[in-house]
């Protein structure tokens, strides 16, 4: 297929246009995951390719492709699946500061669109919610701001994303790989030895 023909499912998709600002490469890359994919509108096929591509830790092009699906027109429920999607590229590229912002935004969301997000959940919250998971993964891995990873525990338990008896064990948690990661610093430390440092 020459790069400049667009895959029918793309076109099925509605995203010809962005497909065709494309570079060759992410072109290639686009159509190593269409068997299959979801065509049934725009914000659903960039999803699920964000998904696939970020399984294959092609984060380049996930945030492509979310970067312009939130330019969309889209629904709060849609745009928040779309931006949880998004989180998990922008966190793979390493564009943790990007990664923080995006899943505030989703947090501020989530009270709005919590009652259908929880129909299609079975009334539960899933283990895997990227916005909540991410967030502190970058505060605690990447910031080492534990204090703030506590405080935002709290507020994951007031706008309902976190259920409340998983508190207790969420703050224990961050105790304890605080408490390693302060060990490890200590035992890390090697002074200079002076003289020899066999022993017989």
């Amino acid at each position: 297929m020459n790069q400049t023909e667009v895959p029918p499912e793309v076109e099925k998709a509605g995203v010809s246009e962005w497909y065709a600002g494309l570079n060759d490469p992410n072109k290639v890359k686009v159509k190593r995951y269409l068997a299959g994919i979801d065509t049934s509108s725009p914000a659903a096929f960039l999803t699920e390719l964000m998904l696939r591509s970020e399984e294959d830790h092609n984060y380049g092009l996930s945030t492509t492709a979310g970067s312009y699906a939130l330019t969309m027109d889209l629904d709060d429920y849609t745009r928040f699946k779309v931006r949880e999607a998004y989180i998990d590229g922008l966190y793979g590229s390493e564009k943790y500061d990007e990664a923080k912002e995006q899943c505030c935004i989703n947090l501020d969301l989530f009270p709005e669109i919590q009652e259908t997000f929880l129909e299609e959940n079975g009334d539960e919250l899933p283990k895997d919610i990227k916005c909540r998971n991410r967030l502190i993964d970058i505060l605690v891995g990447v910031e080492c701001a534990y204090d703030d990873a506590m405080d935002v525990l709290v507020d994951y338990v007031r706008i309902g994303i976190m259920d409340p008896e998983e508190l207790p064990y969420r703050k224990q948690s961050l105790k304890i790989h605080r408490m390693q990661k302060t060990f490890d610093n200590i035992y890390s430390y090697r002074p200079k030895q002076r003289g020899s440092s066999r022993r017989s």
